[in-house]
Formats: C-alpha cells, sequence, structure tokens
C-alpha cells in the first residue's frame, strides 16, 4: 500500500497554497447611532482633510471631496458656527467629524451611502461668542497612557467642559481637537481604568498644545480576577481581565495557516502541533485530553479532513468572539479532561443592523448573516462554510494517472439570542459538520469516508438578583462515522485488506451553573452536568499477510496468515458530574478558589474526586503570582472505544496530579513577562495504540506490523516556560517564547519519549505597522528534535535457500528525528473600496522551505549479490507554502 503521507501533504498543500481571494457583500440598514457608536465602512476611511480657519460648511465640503466619502447636510444647519480648523490627513472620517463637529450641538449618522449630519438630541448649539477668528483657534493635542508602563489606551472616552459631542482615542491612545483659546477642564474614561479628570488645560491660539494622561487600573471585580495559571486569551480586547492576550487584530496580522483558530493558539508556550494536523499537543497531552467548548458545550473531535489526522477545525473563525485556553490547572467547573480547556466563545451580532457576508476562496465557500429583530432585543447569527479541495485537487489528479483523492466538508452555525428581560437572555445553538473522502491510489487501494457531527443546545442565563445569577444548558447531538476500505496490493497480488467501520454515538444534556456573590471578598460557585449516551459499534477488518517459508522446500515460498477482527457492541451509560469551589479574597492582595469536584460514569463505573486549589497573590503593581494544585480524572467516552485495534473494553479513569506556579511581571516600558513551572504527574494510564512509524495513512491503523498496544504504569511532564512581549505605540511589537520540557510514559520499567516530546522550544515573532494600512510580520520557530524509531532490513534464507529481505523496527522513541525550524512572514494592506474596505494579504509558510520531518523511513539500496546497503530518509512536513488573500468587505 503506497503511503498517504505525501498525499496528505499535497492535499493540505493544493487547498491551502492556492491563492485566497475572498469577496464580502454587506448590506445595512441604516444604523441611527450617535457619533460614539462603533461602525465599520465609510467612517473608517482615511479623511486627509487639512483645514484652518475655514468655514464648518467649507470644512465639510473638503472632508467630502478628501475622503470620497459622500456627507449629506444642510447649509443652514451648519452656518453660524464660526472657523474650525483640523489637521485631520492621517485620521479616519469619523476622528475628523468628531473633530469638526465638537461643541456645535451636531452629530451624525452612517446609512449604507453616506454620512448625514444632523442636530443632536437635547444638545446646546455653540455661543455666538465662541465664534473665533483662525487667530483666535488653537489645537489640543492629548495622549492616553496606562500607568505605570505608558501602554496606549484605544477607545478611551474624551469629554470637555462646556462642549457637545464626544471624542475617542485611537488606536495609538491619541486624540486631536480644535478648540477657541481659553482654558478647559478634560473627562477621560476608559474601560478597566478609573476615570481621569483634569483642570484648567490651556488651550493657545494659532498653537498645538499637547497633554499626557495618565490612567490608574481600576480595582477589578472578584469574578473577573484571574486565579488560574497558564491561562491565555484569544482573539480578545479586555487584556485587564484575560492576561497575555492576543487580540483579533493580531491574530489576523500574525503568520498562521489556513485562517483557523487551532492554528493560531499553536503559538503559546507549551502548545504544540504538526505542519498538517490542526490538534493540539498541550504540554506533551494529546488533544483528546484538552476540553473543547463552544458556547457552553462540549464538542468531541471538532476537525475536517480526520482521514489525515484533522487538517482543519469545524469552528469559522469569523463565527468566534472570545477563546480561552488553560493549558492546566484549571478549576473544578471543568471535568473529564486531564490536561486542558479550549473554551471558544461565537460572536454576538449587533442588534441595530443586518449584514450579510458572502466569501469565496479556492479552499471555501462562506456564507454569514446576522442582525436583530423585536426591536433590538433579539439577534441571529447563521454562517456556513463548504470546503471544495475536491474540485481543486481534480486538475492534479487528471495528472496522477491511477490515484485520484477527492475531500469535500462543510459545517453550518446558528445562533438566535433574545432577551426576554433585562435579567434574562434565552439563545438556541445548532451546528453541524460533515466529511467525505473518496481515495484511490496507484496500488489499487480504496478509501470511501463519511464523517458527520450535529449539536444542538438552548441556554438560559439568567440574574436572579445582583448576587445570584445561573446558566443553565440543555444539549443534544450526534456523531457518527462510515469507513469502507480495500487494499488488493499483496506481496502475490492478492487482496490482502478489507475493512467495514460503522459508528454512531448519540448523547443528550442537562448541565447547570450557580454563582453567588455572598460579600464583595466572597463568591460561591457550583453546578451539575448530567449526560445520557448510547453508542454502536460495528467493525470488521480481514488482513491477509505472508510468512516466509523457512522449513518445507516443498512448499510454497510464503504462507498466508488470516488476522479477522470483528467488533460489534452497543455500550450505553449515563455520567453525572458536580461540583463546589469559593472564591475568596481574604486580603486585598491575595485571591483563592477552592474547589471539589465528582464525576461518575456508568459505563466504566468510575466514581471520581478531585480537589483543586487555584490561587493569585499581587506582589505589587503590574507584578502577580500565581499558582494550581488539584487532582484531574478522565474517563474513557463511550465514542472513544478502541474497535479498530480490537479492543472492546473500557479501561478505568486515568489521573493527573497538576502542580503549577507562575509570575507575571509589567516593567515600566510596556515590556510584560510571565514565567511558569508545571508538572504533571499521570497514574493509572489507559492502555493506547500507536505506530512505530507514525505517518499520514488512512487506513494505518490497520496497517501492517508497526501498530503496537503500549500499557504505560505512569506518565510524566515537567516544564519551565518564559515569555515576553511589547507593543511599541501601536506600531511596532514582539514577543519572544522559550520552553524547556519533557513529555514521557513509563513502559516496562523504562521512561519512553511521547511522539511530540521536545526539550527545547524557541519562538521569535515581531510585527510591524508603519501606517494604519499596512501592516507586516514575522515568525520564528525551533524546537528540538522529535523522537523517532529505528530500523531497517536483514537478509533472511528460506527453505529453498533464496534470500528474502525482511522489515525490523528497534525500541519505540530512542532516536531522535532532525531538529525542527521554520520562517514565516505574512505583509497586510487595507484601503477603501467603493463603500467598504478592501484587504489583501501575501502569508508565506516556511519562506527557506526547509525539510522537516514527521518520522523516519527506510528503504535497500542493492550493491548486488547478497550485498546492500539500508538508507534511511524521513517522511517530511510541509515545505515552502505562499498564500495570497483579500477580504473586501462593504
Amino acid at each position: 500500500m503506497k503511503h498517504m503521507f505525501d498525499r496528505g501533504r499535497s492535499l493540505f498543500t493544493a487547498g491551502a497554497g492556492a491563492a485566497l481571494l475572498i469577496c464580502t457583500i454587506t448590506g445595512h440598514a441604516i444604523a441611527q447611532s450617535t457619533s460614539n457608536a462603533g461602525s465599520a465602512g465609510l467612517l473608517e476611511r482615511a479623511a486627509r482633510l487639512d483645514v484652518r480657519g475655514v468655514t464648518l460648511e467649507a470644512a465639510l465640503s473638503e472632508l467630502w471631496q478628501r475622503s470620497g466619502v459622500p456627507l449629506a447636510f444642510s447649509p443652514d444647519l451648519v452656518n453660524g458656527n464660526g472657523s474650525v480648523s483640523c489637521s485631520c490627513a492621517d485620521i479616519t472620517v469619523r476622528e475628523a467629524l468628531d473633530s469638526l463637529l465638537l461643541g456645535t450641538g451636531l452629530t451624525y449618522y452612517e446609512t449604507s451611502r453616506r454620512i448625514v449630519v444632523r442636530p443632536a438630541t437635547g444638545s446646546v448649539r455653540r455661543a455666538q461668542s465662541s465664534q473665533q477668528s483662525p487667530s483666535q483657534i488653537g489645537t489640543l493635542l492629548g495622549y492616553v497612557r496606562a500607568a505605570p508602563d505608558s501602554q496606549p489606551i484605544a477607545g478611551a472616552q474624551i469629554e470637555v467642559s462646556g462642549h457637545a459631542g464626544e471624542l475617542r482615542t485611537n488606536r495609538q491612545g491619541q486624540f486631536r481637537m480644535t478648540l477657541p483659546a481659553g482654558a478647559y477642564d478634560l473627562t477621560v474614561r476608559a474601560l478597566g481604568f478609573a476615570p481621569r479628570q483634569l483642570s484648567d488645560l490651556p488651550v493657545v491660539a494659532g498653537d498645538t498644545n499637547s497633554v499626557t494622561v495618565f490612567m490608574n487600573v481600576a480595582p477589578l471585580r472578584l469574578q473577573d480576577i484571574v486565579v488560574t495559571p497558564s491561562t491565555y486569551g484569544i482573539l480578545r480586547e479586555d487584556r485587564v481581565i484575560i492576561p497575555q492576550s492576543l487580540t483579533r487584530q493580531e491574530v489576523q496580522t500574525r503568520p498562521h495557516t489556513g485562517e483557523d483558530i487551532y492554528r493560531a493558539v499553536d503559538r503559546l508556550p507549551g502548545v504544540t502541533t504538526d505542519d498538517i494536523s490542526a490538534r493540539l499537543t498541550v504540554r506533551g497531552g494529546p488533544n483528546d485530553q484538552v476540553l473543547s467548548i463552544l458556547d457552553g458545550l462540549e464538542l468531541y473531535e471538532p476537525f475536517h479532513l480526520k482521514d489525515i489526522d484533522g487538517a482543519l477545525s469545524i469552528i469559522d473563525v469569523e463565527s468566534v468572539n472570545h477563546v480561552e485556553l488553560i493549558t492546566g490547572g484549571f478549576a473544578a467547573q471543568y471535568g473529564d479532561k486531564l490536561t486542558g480547556v479550549l473554551s471558544m466563545e461565537s460572536t454576538t451580532p449587533r442588534p441595530d443592523r443586518t449584514t450579510t457576508t458572502l466569501g469565496l476562496s479556492f479552499m471555501n465557500a462562506t456564507f454569514k448573516n446576522q442582525g436583530g429583530f423585536a426591536g433590538g432585543r433579539g439577534t441571529w447569527l447563521a454562517s456556513a462554510r463548504r470546503g471544495y479541495l475536491d474540485l481543486v485537487l481534480d486538475i492534479t489528479n487528471a495528472a496522477d494517472g491511477d490515484e485520484r483523492i477527492s475531500p469535500v466538508y462543510y459545517d453550518v452555525f446558528g445562533k438566535v439570542q433574545y432577551q426576554l428581560s433585562s435579567r434574562h437572555l434565552l439563545s438556541g445553538h445548532v451546528l453541524h459538520a460533515g466529511d467525505k473522502m473518496s481515495l484511490v491510489e496507484d496500488d489499487a487501494t480504496e478509501l470511501e469516508s463519511d464523517w458527520d457531527q450535529s449539536y444542538g443546545w438552548v441556554n438560559w442565563r439568567a440574574d436572579f438578583t445582583d448576587a445570584l445569577s445561573a446558566n443553565t444548558t440543555l444539549s443534544i447531538g450526534r456523531v457518527t462515522r462510515k469507513r469502507l476500505a480495500l487494499d488488493p496490493s499483496g506481496y502475490d497480488g492478492e487482496q490482502q485488506l478489507s475493512v467495514e467501520d460503522r459508528s454512531t454515538f448519540n448523547f443528550y444534556g442537562f448541565k447547570q451553573d450557580w454563582s453567588l456573590l455572598v460579600s464583595p471578598r466572597w463568591i460561591v460557585k457550583w453546578g451539575i452536568d448530567l449526560k445520557r449516551g448510547s453508542a454502536d459499534y460495528d467493525y470488521f477488518r480481514w488482513r491477509r499477510s505472508l510468512l516466509p517459508n523457512k522449513t518445507n522446500p516443498f512448499a510454497p515460498l510464503w504462507t498466508p496468515q488470516f488476522d479477522t477482527v470483528t467488533v460489534v457492541t452497543s455500550p450505553t451509560g449515563h455520567e453525572a458530574g458536580l461540583y463546589l469551589s469559593h472564591r475568596l479574597r481574604p486580603v486585598d492582595p491575595l485571591t483563592t478558589e477552592i474547589g471539589l469536584r465528582y464525576d461518575y460514569h456508568s459505563h466504566t463505573g468510575d466514581r471520581t474526586v478531585g480537589p483543586r486549589v487555584n490561587a493569585a497573590l499581587e506582589l505589587g503593581p503590574g507584578t502577580v503570582l500565581r499558582g494550581a494544585w488539584g487532582f484531574f480524572y478522565q474517563s474513557q467516552a463511550l465514542q472513544e472505544l478502541d474497535a479498530a485495534d480490537g479492543d472492546d473494553r473500557f479501561y478505568p479513569a486515568q489521573r493527573a496530579e497538576h502542580r503549577i506556579v507562575g509570575m507575571e511581571h509589567r516593567l515600566r516600558d510596556g515590556t510584560s513577562l510571565r514565567i511558569e513551572a508545571y508538572e504533571r504527574r499521570i497514574s493509572d494510564p489507559r492502555p493506547e495504540y500507536r505506530s512505530v512509524e507514525p505517518q499520514y495513512e488512512p487506513v494505518w491503523e490497520e496497517g501492517p506490523e508497526d501498530r503496537v498496544r503500549l500499557e504505560p504504569t505512569r506518565g510524566l511532564a515537567r516544564g519551565i516556560e518564559v515569555l515576553a512581549r511589547r507593543d511599541v505605540g501601536g506600531r511596532f511589537a514582539w514577543s519572544v517564547s522559550y520552553a524547556l520540557a519533557s513529555a514521557e510514559d513509563e513502559i516496562d520499567g523504562e521512561w519512553v519519549p511521547r511522539p511530540y516530546d521536545q526539550r527545547h522550544t524557541l519562538r521569535l515573532e515581531a510585527a510591524y505597522r508603519p501606517s494604519a494600512s499596512w501592516s507586516m510580520s514575522w515568525a520564528w520557530q525551533y524546537h528540538s528534535p522529535w523522537p523517532g524509531t529505528p530500523g531497517g532490513y536483514t537478509l533472511d534464507t528460506l527453505a529453498t535457500g533464496d534470500l528474502v529481505f525482511m522489515q525490523f523496527l528497534g525500541r519505540m522513541n530512542s532516536e531522535r528525528l532532525p531538529a525542527y525550524h521554520r520562517f514565516d512572514a505574512r505583509l497586510s494592506r487595507h484601503f477603501p473600496l467603493g463603500r467598504g474596505r478592501l484587504s489583501v494579504y501575501l502569508d508565506v509558510f516556511n519562506l527557506y522551505d526547509r525539510e522537516n520531518a514527521k518520522s523516519f523511513n527506510y528503504r535497500i539500496d542493492g550493491l548486488g549479490g547478497t550485498q546492500f546497503g539500508v538508507v534511511r530518509t524521513t517522511h517530511e512536513l510541509l515545505g515552502l507554502l505562499p498564500t495570497v488573500g483579500a477580504r473586501w468587505e462593504f
């Protein structure tokens, strides 16, 4: 049978490497928003305006001409406002309008075609005494910074005494306004910071007067303090709440292949993936030990293209608003996993507009529709994605003779929310994903597979009082797979493998989480998680192998041996999880969370109790020490039976003890530092099956002699991770991370490295934004060699005296592959186009085309007679992979 590894690599390359063109069509209802409302499109275009001492009418007309944004206003309305000035060449239309209309009693709103200027309700027109000549006008230029590290604060609200209207800082924390000469009081507010008021700020006629406002972080609520170490936020803007977070802009502008949220996560310390699979290995623990959650519901194997180890996730990144990754020491509310948690929250649409987005690329066709109803009390979100790698690969398949590979995948997500009252929110969610794979190789090996996942759930979020709240989830789901494989390529031309694999997993569940704020220093949380499930397995494998005849010279040279595996079973079971935790703040610098979790699984008989302790201690301004300890259990789930390996038994729960301590510190220049040490001790690990020579083969788990059963007695993962990051004024940013780690299993008295064990990992990233329209970023990573298994060939003598080559494999993972390193780069450009904005990018994966290795490969190099040599090469991962993309939003 021909190995599937190179086919999997070429499949991914053909899809992701094709030029990516995304066409987006957005329709807007009229948004009756004031000047401080968030809006995209016309208001975000470059103003390109620079006027001084002109009438407001002339300034607005000039803004129309310079920016290309149509403005609708009445000359009678804007006359009588005196002279205005605006040095607005490098800011947006929104910021220019905020400056020009400040104190005029006017505001604006955006329609699908133009910006309309109108009187602000309840505002006071500027007094005639404020009609100043150009010589009486000055400019106030301000910078808003976080104390003590001077980081810019974007979106801060600026209010000036005696003037209507509102201004906000840009991404660099800067604001600018033109004012009549005089003295003013300034009020600055920003989310997560204590308000600041400055009195008697002077504005000098004909001059630009600068002021820098430093803001102190506001005390966090007890429920917002992060006590769990190893916590990372993705696609988040609230850096105050989630430490070491990556914003959506950072994720979009940094190098990553496939526009996949799982591939953005692998940039974080402790996370490992290979180039093709999107599955996460977290601190040495495989992906099935990581809890995946979407809007409160656990997802099972949330990947497309599972026949090549899950190359993409089933979650469209554009439908996700927040992601939180916890790589260890998670609280008692999360259960039944040994290693980590990946929690995702879907986007909440704006209720005041309806938006439709259509996307098109060589990999996917996408659709998204979102909006509001019932006067803004309800919102909906619907998205669909269809991959057509099958169509792209049809072109390459035509050149491959008898070979054919045709993968098809799609996913659909929908959500409807309705605000029953100010304290009650009801939402319904559906998610469906499907995959089909058809494969014919040049040796006539055939595979037909069909995978489906369907989920439906309802969430009810209720705040019964200011102190008591609950979140209730009712869910139902179904996961199915069907695989049919045939391999006729035996040594003697006879069929050697036939596989029929059908399985179904059904579940329904009830989950409820409660929170009670007993006092500002004490929160009690408790919850229950109930599930009922059933699974059906119908697995049959017939395999024929040939053994050499070494004893009987009159018998055939090869003796066929037949191996048949049949697993037909329908297990059922129910699960119950209960937890109780107390979050306490005994003194101001210290916050603790002490929890206890109980889990029961009827099909395994597991009854486990796991205590967990987390703590955060503020050592000083910008310095926090965090620690965690606890026992974590994972039972073998109903859908995790190893039927392909002929194992129809469920094993007892595994246990892991987590010990974690870490510290974060922010320097005065804005650099954030984080160092964390962890140890995870695994006891009672269940048996597992591995291929000694791992590669991407769709029927490799039913394949030849290298499939082995391992029975580790214990496991150990430990390491130290260091991360440093800094954003310099929004223009330049960098990060450096290093991890010293090991992940091993004790097997037959020896410690054996796990498949992705890498002792040293170094990642370097840098990003530069020369302007608001351009961004460029680079990423380089290195890790020490993965383990590999040695092997080779020997000559053996048959009964007839003939010589035959026989392959052998050495001790598992006793050698190391070559070291891994690669360099990625991304260039992005944004500019206005029509009524919207066009974003284009060039992403280059593995820029210098490094040949990184997945596993060893051996072949015979004949030298004549009985002389031969064995050549060891490697199965390669992805090489140079450029991707060009564009997104047009309007």
